[in-house]
């Protein structure tokens, strides 16, 4: 129960919060030059929570944050959907500079998170962070669309077909929707959490479902659109890249209004420091020589540990993305030389394929929990968080010899018609009703998909799980951060040869070593990540001897 005869009478929740309680213009306000009492922070966080205006039982806040996320979500798989194609049609570059780039992108969208939690935590708080980066996110979507405009070009190009935009453009915007989306990505959905009172669990769990359901509700809708988009004809020019980039940025905008209107209603929990920082100073005297224990306490030094326990397991998982993250760039490069023809009527973009992933996830996710775990359960197969991360990333090896063979098997159709028609054709020129049709990728695509779910989503799942309670965001972040490695990685090996029939069959390769990996490092610290897990549960203390591996909790 909050006491409402606060300790400090001047403190005001929506006056101090988001704000470093340290400023002198707190301090002119009646605040302390040093910090405020911690049970007042929470007695104010509190009656705040209990105040503000309810729908349906839920704050009146949450179908604002909600909007918000399905606005930003649309707009930022709306631009990247087509990014591939506008850089190979319109930018003209070739595929493997198309693919550099854009794994640059992706992997810089999945760097920034760090540093979105670090400024929220310990600076400003969620709610400016959201809303200072989120305005930093319009102006690079308004870079990507301005630039792409046909009138930024010479008058005597007559050949609008054929303008070649300028690479300042995404050059510029890429990195500042990046720096956007990326510092947004840790803030959103606990900013949401924060709006629920304890007691809310219930709640709060229905929350989290529809959070997750707009990320998706909002690719999905955007990859089917955008593509639409940019094949439309506008300006003079055979394509409309600025429409397909313009949307998305209206969308941002509509995510900032969304996001604004309900300010007055936001719980705003100020800044009260990162875990990043303790995680530091532990492993520095770790490394130095120094006794942790004796300078940080007993606890900190153990939840450091865990961390790194946690870590550890981490360190297959940017193999898992580097080919994951390809469903976006060469798998569409792929989809481009290929018959996406449906009927008479009906044309599927190569871009456009991208939506199956979204929608099977949102089909085979009830699919694996209701049938697949049970039937593992069942026929004596092991549903532990070990086994389905190896397993998600031997089916993620298996869809890339599937394309492989793809790949294979249109090449193979392309010298039989050169050697009938006594023709040089290339995949790229080799007229449509001779390509294969590009719904051939869809198995593919459903193994991949499968692979996510069993890897991915349980991935984040193990590190909710096994982290230290008052690490588990950091633990997220860095899950977020084996993304930004992974399409590192990808620009790297990527370049190891020129043929994609060779590239595919690489990779697999190179995952199915990851999941080798991941088998041997899970096993090595599987006894001291559950030790730590039930020693700090609240039924307490184990054995040793009693120690077992179990399920991730799947809540």
């Amino acid at each position: 129960m909050a006491n409402k005869n606060l300790k400090n009478p001047a403190l005001d929740l929506e006056k101090y919060d988001g704000t470093r309680r340290r400023s002198s213009a707190l301090e002119a306000q009646g605040f302390p030059t040093i910090s405020v009492p911690k049970d007042d922070i929470d007695d104010a966080i509190l009656l705040k929570k209990q105040s503000v205006k309810r729908v349906f039982g839920y704050p009146i806040t949450i179908p604002f944050i909600i909007s918000n996320e399905f606005c930003e979500r649309f707009s930022y798989y709306g631009m990247r959907t087509v990014l591939t194609i506008y850089m190979t049609k319109k930018l003209m570059m070739s595929k493997d500079e198309a693919s550099d780039w854009y794994h640059e992108f992706v992997a810089l969208c999945y760097a920034t998170p760090l540093l979105g939690a670090l400024i929220a935590d310990v600076f400003i708080g969620k709610y400016l962070t959201i809303l200072i980066l989120s305005m930093v996110y319009c102006l690079g979507n308004a870079i990507m669309a301005i630039t792409a405009v046909g009138q930024w070009f010479p008058e005597n190009d007559s050949d609008k077909a054929n303008i070649q935009p300028q690479t300042w453009g995404p050059l510029i915007g890429l990195q500042i929707i990046a720096l956007g989306t990326g510092g947004i990505k840790p803030c959103v959905s606990s900013f949401g959490g924060d709006q629920f009172l304890k007691s809310e669990a219930g709640r709060v769990q229905r929350y989290f479902s529809m959070f997750y359901f707009s990320i998706n509700a909002g690719s999905t809708v955007a990859t089917l659109l955008t593509p639409e988009l940019r094949s439309a004809s506008c300006m003079g020019e055979e394509t409309c890249f600025p429409l397909a980039f313009g949307v998305p940025a209206i969308f941002m905008v509509l995510a900032v209004v969304a996001f604004v209107l309900a300010s007055k209603w936001y719980v705003k929990v100020p800044p009260l420091g990162n875990p990043i920082v303790d995680v530091a100073k532990v492993s520095w005297a770790m490394a130095f020589g120094q006794n942790p224990e004796v300078l940080y306490g007993a606890k900190k030094v153990s939840e450091t540990k865990q961390l790194f326990r946690v870590l550890a397991v981490f360190i297959p998982f940017p193999f898992f993305w580097a080919l994951f993250e390809q469903q976006g760039s060469r798998w569409i490069i792929q989809a481009q030389r290929m018959n996406g023809q449906l009927g008479n009527s009906i044309t599927i973009k190569p871009d456009q394929m991208q939506v199956f992933n979204p929608l099977l996830i949102l089909c085979l996710i009830p699919v694996f929990e209701t049938v697949v775990y049970p039937l593992m359960k069942r026929v004596g197969l092991p549903t532990g968080a070990p086994f389905r991360m190896v397993a998600g990333m031997i089916l993620v090896a298996l869809s890339f010899v599937i394309c492989g063979f793809v790949e294979l098997s249109m090449e193979e159709r392309l010298a039989a018609y050169n050697e009938a028609h006594l023709t040089t054709f290339t995949l790229d020129t080799l007229p449509n009703e001779h390509q294969l049709h590009i719904l051939t990728t869809i198995p593919q695509i459903l193994v991949i998909t499968c692979g996510e779910i069993l890897c991915s989503i349980t991935g984040l799942e193990f590190a909710y799980a096994y982290a230290p309670a008052s690490m588990k965001s950091v633990c997220q972040s860095f899950f977020l951060l084996t993304n930004a490695f992974g399409n590192v990685i990808t620009i790297i090996f990527t370049k190891a040869t020129k043929r994609d029939l060779h590239l595919y069959f690489m990779w697999a390769g190179i995952e199915v070593a990851a999941a080798i990996l991941m088998f041997v490092i899970t096993q090595r610290v599987k006894g001291p990540l559950e030790k730590f897990k039930l020693e700090n549960s609240k039924d307490g203390p184990v054995k040793p001897e009693d120690v077992q591996m179990e399920s991730v909790d799947k809540k």
